[in-house]
């Protein structure tokens, strides 16, 4: 598959972009410092510009099957990366998108520590990621809104637990990056997740 990330230098974004082409798809990263991607390879292909910028987004897009987004939030990076991202799949006829989000999102899920704590230090970074998710959900794009546990450096377990609707979330919980990227990779080749906003933790 032909497969645009965007967050590409970010802690989960560079796994992504290493993980889809050791899986043997084409990447083609959008990235504001090209300088900052260690990787290459012969099917990476790097484009210079703002995930905020329609037109930089629909540049990227140009021919391919599927987009991961590893943006982190913070102002409205969330909210407008996002109006960027709908309105350059609908230009270029790209449809799968798939969204890292934080559990810290589902704010009825959370228990009550987990739920006092984050509002109290990221509010304005779960306030921007709903406004980008509502704008997703109202889109008539195949998405799919990965709500991670926790995200920790260590090495991938192989193994990603998919929780049910009525699971409580909470601080405790961890996941690595790399396993998260991995399963991104995954649900961006396939349509098992279709329109869905599912938790995942390891």
């Amino acid at each position: 598959m032909k497969l645009v990330v965007l967050g590409a230098t970010g802690r989960t974004g560079r796994l992504v972009v290493e993980q889809a082409l050791a899986a043997g798809h084409t990447v083609t990263a959008l990235v504001r410092s090209p300088e900052k991607l260690a990787t290459s390879s012969s099917n990476l292909r790097v484009v210079a510009g703002q995930a905020t910028d329609a037109t930089a987004v629909a540049r990227a897009l140009e021919g391919a099957d599927a987009l991961i987004s590893t943006l982190g939030g913070g102002g409205s990076v969330i909210a407008d990366s996002t109006s960027a991202i709908v309105a350059a799949a609908r230009q270029t006829g790209v449809n799968r998108v798939v969204v890292l989000s934080s559990f810290v999102v589902e704010r009825g899920r959370l228990d009550t520590v987990s739920r006092v704590l984050s509002g109290l230090g990221m509010g304005s970074m779960i306030k921007d990621k709903s406004a980008g998710e509502e704008e997703l959900r109202r889109s008539d794009l195949d998405w799919t809104i990965v709500y991670a546990s926790v995200l920790d450096d260590g090495p991938a377990k192989g193994s990603v637990t998919e929780l049910p609707e009525t699971a409580r979330r909470g601080m405790s919980q961890k996941i690595s990056r790399a396993d998260v990227a991995a399963w991104m990779v995954q649900a961006a080749a396939g349509d098992q997740h279709s329109r869905r906003s599912l938790g995942i933790t390891g």
